[in-house]
């Protein structure tokens, strides 16, 4: 089918960062996944989403849990929270019940939510059932990269704080009529520090979702259903190159995604009439090994001294090393 500029949409394809709520319509071949965690998340008002790191646990709850579970709800059924731990787990919590009760015009301070959180293990249930705007009925609380709590916890001074945090997430659940639903994304490796903090491994071992890897029809899906999705076209050719260049290392889906980014502009800018995406785009913008390096090449050329300096400094503070001496995320 003829497709003309007008017809095509934006870019489809993130990139690097995982896919957001508003672009569930550009996530494909996640589908089975989605429903069996829903399940678990029903059954049990808990579920712990693991995974490796690029596994696509962050994008299974924001394109694919969240939509998935308002659309099979009435309008406005779901409430829906979404924390990260970062370097202020209590903060940050506080911060999006402060949002929440924003919206219901109730009178509160950051300060006060956080006193109100160290208070009692209950704090997070009641501030919730207060916050919670008609018609909703329900709230889906998210911990996202819940494995940083872990981190965060490795300097002495924040202990107290972590296992405040947990004895709230573990509140909430213990709580048989609380129409509160709790679902953690964590990194499979980290797994194990779960076992430092009495209940967390039993709600863990209770209702647990471990991220199976991407069958080829599935990739296939991931592949093609954005650019039909966005009214292009993309070749059979690729998408067979692509699945080939990928393998079976899972850990590679965010860099599939940044090179059909690239692979997209570059058919954008130079494609000819009924041209769909094809094996020149991708080479040209080189593919799954290469589009990542040429890309942050590019990005650093464009800095001046005094930029590049930073930008070395920035890099070298992305990670550090744990005490096993693995590097990890900063």
């Amino acid at each position: 089918d003829h497709q003309d500029r007008q017809g095509i949409t934006g870019n489809p394809y993130p990139g690097l960062r995982p896919f957001g709520i508003p672009e569930s319509h550009l996530y494909f071949g996640r589908g089975i996944q989605v429903d069996e965690v829903i399940k678990k998340l029903m059954d049990q008002r808990f579920v712990a989403i693991l995974g490796y790191s690029g596994s696509g646990k962050s994008s299974l709850v924001r394109a694919g849990l969240i939509p998935t579970l308002q659309n099979r709800a009435s309008e406005g059924e779901w409430q829906v929270l979404i924390t990260r731990p970062g370097t202020s787990p209590m903060a940050n919590l506080a911060e999006i019940l402060l949002g929440a009760h924003t919206q219901t015009n109730l009178s509160v301070s950051h300060t006060s939510i956080i006193d109100q959180l160290n208070s009692s293990p209950g704090a997070l249930t009641d501030i919730i059932e207060k916050t919670r705007e008609k018609p909703a009925r329900k709230t889906l609380l998210i911990v996202d990269q819940f494995e940083e709590l872990f981190h965060f916890q490795a300097n002495d001074e924040n202990q107290q704080e972590v296992t405040n945090f947990i004895a709230l997430l573990l509140d909430t659940v213990s709580r048989q009529n609380a129409p509160i639903h709790l679902a953690i994304t964590m990194r499979s490796d980290q797994i194990g520090y779960s076992a430092r903090f009495d209940g967390l491994t039993n709600v863990i071992n209770k209702s647990n979702y471990l991220i199976p890897q991407m069958t080829r029809d599935e990739k296939s899906e991931a592949i093609e259903g954005p650019i039909q999705a966005s009214g292009g076209l993309i070749s059979d050719k690729l998408v067979d190159q692509l699945l080939l260049d990928l393998g079976s290392t899972q850990d590679q889906l965010p860099v599939l995604q940044h090179a059909l980014m690239r692979t997209w502009d570059y058919w954008m800018n130079t494609r000819e009439e009924d041209e769909p995406m094809d094996l020149r785009h991708y080479h040209a913008v080189g593919g799954v090994q290469e589009a990542l390096s040429l890309h942050a090449n590019e990005a650093y050329e464009e800095l001046n001294s005094d930029q590049k300096e930073i930008a070395e400094i920035l890099f070298k503070s992305l990670t550090e090393k744990g005490k096993d001496n693995i590097g990890i995320r900063r």
